[in-house]
């Protein structure tokens, strides 16, 4: 769907892989290495009612956000992606995508102003 090896490898490892309960997926860190972003963000997602599989591997996924944007990522483009390859809703997706630049790279929040 998308040229940019960044946003396909977001959706499509990161996302179907696990992020939100859909499989299991190994990932690096541990409960006692979590931020205080880590925490605003998880806190986030369970407001909007979005399950994960655990506290790193959302916290991974939102980091892969960033690197979609790095990336040149159009913000639309990804959210309907997300939204394609995970049973969120759209307010869920956009509560992810939105609290992912806000917690870990807010260089990218007049994306959403």
């Amino acid at each position: 769907m998308f040229a940019r090896t960044g946003v396909t490898k977001f959706a499509g490892t990161a996302i179907v892989a696990g992020a939100f309960g859909l499989a299991a997926f190994a990932a690096a860190g541990t409960a006692g290495a979590m931020s205080s972003a880590d925490d605003n963000f998880l806190t986030d997602l369970t407001s909007a009612g979005i399950a994960y599989d655990t506290p790193q591997t959302a916290t991974s996924v939102a980091h892969d956000v960033c690197v979609a944007f790095d990336g040149g990522a159009d913000p639309v483009d990804l959210g309907m992606e997300i939204k394609n390859e995970t049973d969120l809703t759209t307010d869920q997706v956009a509560t992810f995508v939105v609290s992912a630049v806000h917690n870990y790279c807010p260089e990218y929040g007049s994306l959403f102003a």
